[in-house]
């Protein structure tokens, strides 16, 4: 057998350059982004964002986003994890038990473990990643936006159309978020997760992002004259989009302005090329009905752990 210390090499990069890295290799995903990473360890404040390069021997290198809790850690916090490539990457990504090892033993780790969205969703990374085993995560919801926008709008349930044009005739407006909304995104979450009953870190610096033209994030707001009543964040990658964040404040509850900022970013990633987009888990009957009201089905995401079942 061959002597993985003698073929492999594992780094720790700096943060500060981490997205320089990023940029110059191939990423199906885009949630190894430190953006995204900030905003998901906010809320995980017992896990810590290493870094990490492994050059593969003539392969090439692998950038993995570990977040690290103790002796365990993730490839990921926020959305699925996400692994990177050198441009000139040659051949199949290593099985994820050998790079597993070869991670885990450099850096004094016992465990490692990802999220994968679910098999056939995103093509590309299926050649990347469909080698590694995999076992059941939780239900995600996917619709499938190749027809287009029109195609869609059609084939959505009556009350889902109802509430957008409902929206439209209160007098709320979608657009694309701009730099000046930013206070208004911060406000928006305040109050989304303080009607669940839930608490966040995250700062108004960790918000920014979404509202300064991201080529990796599209934002929609919904705006009436009281200011914006809704919004609705995607991230963007090579493998599709991903609905991370719907924001709604009282008001745009009672006028539907959620369906209409939700709507209004459908029309922009279709407008983009985007094939598949990832809706995320439902919480509830409420959050299920809204998914499924514009098309959505449902899917099982993957877990991919070392050394759990000796994955390789």
């Amino acid at each position: 057998m061959t002597d993985l210390r003698e073929r492999h090499t594992v780094s720790v990069v700096a943060e500060s350059a981490w997205d320089a890295r990023l940029a110059e290799s191939r990423e199906e995903l885009p949630f190894a982004r430190r953006r995204w990473l900030t905003l998901g360890l906010a809320d995980a404040p017992d896990f810590r964002f290493v870094p990490t390069a492994v050059g593969w021997g003539r392969a090439g290198e692998v950038l993995l986003p570990l977040c690290v809790k103790g002796r365990r850690a993730q490839i990921g916090c926020f959305g699925y994890g996400s692994v990177a490539v050198s441009a000139n990457w040659r051949g199949e990504l290593p099985g994820f038990g050998e790079l597993a090892e070869t991670v885990c033993r450099e850096q004094g780790l016992t465990h490692l473990s990802t999220l994968l969205p679910p098999e056939g969703a995103c093509p590309g990374l299926e050649r990347q990643l469909g080698h590694w085993p995999t076992g059941p995560g939780g239900s995600t919801y996917l619709l499938d936006l190749t027809p287009g926008a029109d195609a869609v709008w059609k084939a959505a349930r009556g009350s889902s159309r109802t509430a957008v044009r409902r929206a439209g005739t209160q007098g709320l407006v979608a657009s694309a978020a701009v730099p000046e909304q930013r206070a208004d995104l911060v406000r928006l979450r305040h109050q989304t997760l303080e009607r669940n009953g839930v608490r966040s870190a995250a700062t108004a610096a960790d918000l920014d992002f979404l509202a300064d033209g991201d080529h990796h994030t599209v934002t929609t707001v919904a705006s009436d004259g009281e200011g914006v009543q809704a919004a609705s964040v995607f991230a963007v990658g090579g493998a599709g989009a991903f609905h991370l964040l719907q924001l709604t404040s009282e008001r745009g509850r009672q006028l539907n302005a959620g369906h209409l900022a939700f709507w209004s970013a459908l029309t922009a990633l279709a407008d983009r090329g985007i094939g598949t987009v990832d809706l995320g888990a439902a919480a509830g009957d409420g959050q299920e009905r809204f998914k499924a009201g514009w098309g959505a089905y449902a899917a099982v995401a993957r877990v991919v752990e070392w050394p759990k079942g000796e994955s390789r």
